[in-house]
């Protein structure tokens, strides 16, 4: 016996729990996820503060500047001055003409931050140094601002009559990002090219007024900043590098700094030819992190209140359930087991007590379906009857390949006239029970009795390929059945049977009030005309059968006779034997 499942009732209470688990995880999960964006929302909007605080710092330097510079590179002294080589008074000259943006007030504000950087470049961005001010060509500063020199240099050689880009300057702590201004000069006489004005500021400068963050500017592989500890720049430099490198103009990523998680926005400063530069800000996320935890600690202390109180429910719940779906359970069983006459009391006027009265009906309704079956079991053959009640057999007729068994007791008459009627129906019903059993084996269907003669179909309603060599095989047990009983049997019976094949009319033919499933044809006929032409424990087969047989079957020849409704002699043939298949060597 196998083991029980789960039960209903435990299944309830289980589905209950999950549901109210399902809706609470959900609600959890919602509302970190409500608490999650939120912070993120307001990181995003500190950030875009920043953005718009840089940007209007540069906008209102870079307008000032960008003005005196174009007004200083369409000077004629600054053109004469670079025409003629004399660094001493083209520095002299910008000096005097810069005076309002060189020199820091002691109020200044970031608008007003001096310039850290003025050089002059030549179109092939080499440094023009005045006299007293000779360049320092081996240290790495300088060699940093030859190349961002050439990089402006090629920046001006579309045309364009001024750029603004960010330059890196110096290493390590003293590494400083420059935010250069570069104008073009042109000698105007000639149209001739003679170089670039190029002022830097400090590109930090008015980062950091937002306390709440860490901010900074990132070029060329490296974080300049002046709140931006030293271990968080190290932490963050590999993840920023290949992020901002795959990455689109502004973005943001969560990474871990010193265990503690903190959440980086980017955005891009520059479109020009310079190096490409990243404003940045830095917030922590441990405060972020601290809400959710103590949120879902409070939803999991309230999770667990209301399952304890969804539990008590549900088993209140559950029992008035189970107890009638366990009475179904054991009318269920009752049905299987084959009592139809189980009727279940209808205790409630509910859904359950409409399923209740709905089984009582079904098990009425079963009872009445098995009566039937019996009896149409015993008045037809069984695979006629599993036909019928499935509707597989056409209730007109149909044109099939069958093969037919008249079978016949020799001598019945004089064998029974002594017998009495109880005896001889106690005889007739032992042989014939041995023989339908013998027919079944062999696939084959037990169309009627008829007095001391069977009749077998083969093929109909169901063949099985070979319904031929079924019939034939059949035949054969049935001639060995009646030997072996004669053996031991007080009284002997011996047959006589005819086999016939062929195309014959199939279906249920009758009255409109009686129907009977039976084939009808010459096929038929000549089965039928076969068996009486067959001596004692003989089987008389017809051409058609013999040719469906295996080739290795003993048959003997019988010469052709005439057989009463045929024109033409019938040519047949004594069937003996059918050995096993032999195997191939």
């Amino acid at each position: 016996m196998g083991s029980r499942g789960i039960s209903f009732r435990v299944k309830l209470v289980a589905a209950m729990m999950l549901v109210v688990g399902g809706v609470t995880a959900t609600t959890l999960y919602v509302a970190q996820d409500r608490l999650r964006a939120s912070h993120d929302q307001l990181f995003e909007q500190r950030f875009r503060s920043q953005v718009a605080l840089f940007d209007t710092i540069r906008r209102a330097r870079l307008t000032r500047v960008r003005e005196r510079c174009s007004e200083l590179a369409r000077s004629v002294r600054i053109g004469a001055a670079m025409e003629e080589e004399d660094w001493e008074l083209l520095y002299q000259i910008s000096r005097d003409e810069l005076r309002d943006i060189t020199r820091p007030r002691p109020d200044a504000e970031v608008l007003d931050q001096p310039p850290v950087l003025i050089r002059f470049i030549r179109p092939d961005g080499a440094e023009i140094f005045p006299e007293d001010e000779p360049g320092s060509d081996n240290s790495a500063e300088s060699a940093e601002l030859k190349t961002a020199f050439r990089q402006v240099s090629r920046a001006m050689a579309d045309g364009v009559s001024q750029r603004v880009g960010y330059v890196s300057r110096g290493t390590g702590a003293a590494r400083r990002m420059l935010e250069v201004i570069a104008t073009k000069i042109v000698f105007r006489p000639t149209g001739q090219n003679l170089g670039a004005l190029v002022i830097g500021f400090d590109a930090v400068a008015g980062t950091d007024r937002d306390r709440r963050s860490q901010t900074g500017i990132w070029v060329d592989g490296e974080m300049v900043s002046r709140s931006v500890r030293p271990n968080v720049r190290e932490a963050l430099r590999d993840v920023l590098a290949t992020t901002i490198r795959t990455g689109s103009g502004e973005g943001s990523i969560v990474s871990e700094v010193d265990g503690e998680p903190h959440r980086v926005f980017f955005q891009s400063l520059t479109e020009s030819a310079f190096l490409p530069a990243y404003q940045l800000a830095i917030f922590s996320l441990a405060e972020s992190v601290a809400d959710e935890a103590a949120l879902r600690q409070r939803m999991t202390a309230f999770g667990a209140v209301v399952l304890c109180g969804a539990l008590i429910i549900s088993l209140l719940m559950s029992r008035g359930l189970t107890e009638p779906i366990g009475t179904l359970v054991e009318g269920t069983g009752e049905i299987q087991r084959g009592n139809f006459s189980i009727r279940l009391p209808v205790r409630n006027h509910d859904e359950i007590g409409r399923l209740t009265e709905s089984f009582n009906e079904m098990a009425e309704g079963l009872a009445q379906k098995e009566k039937f079956q019996s009896v149409l079991n015993m008045v037809t053959d069984k695979a006629v009857a599993e036909e019928l009640m499935r509707g597989d057999v056409s209730l007109g007729g149909e044109l099939r390949e069958i093969s037919v068994i008249f079978c016949d007791i020799r001598g019945f008459t004089a064998m029974t006239q002594n017998m009495t009627p109880t005896d001889v129906i106690a005889l007739m019903n032992e042989h014939f029970t041995e023989l339908t059993r013998i027919v079944y084996r062999h696939h084959g269907v037990v169309d009627k009795f008829v007095g001391d003669l069977i009749m077998a179909v083969f093929g109909a309603p169901k063949s099985y390929g070979n319904d031929a060599d079924n019939a034939a095989r059949c035949c054969l047990e049935m001639i060995a059945a009646c030997e072996k009983r004669n053996r031991t049997a007080t009284q002997p019976i011996h047959v006589g049977i005819g086999l016939a094949s062929g195309q014959a009319v199939a279906g249920c033919m009758g009255s409109e009030d009686r129907l009977n499933y039976t084939v009808m044809g010459a096929r038929v006929n000549l089965a039928s005309r076969l068996c009486s032409a067959a001596g004692i424990d003989e089987i008389v087969i017809d051409r058609h059968t013999f040719e469906r047989l295996p080739q290795h079957a003993e048959t003997e020849a019988l010469p052709a006779f005439q057989v009463k409704g045929f024109d033409e002699p019938v040519r047949a043939c004594k069937l003996k034997a059918i050995p096993a298949t032999p195997h191939p060597a």
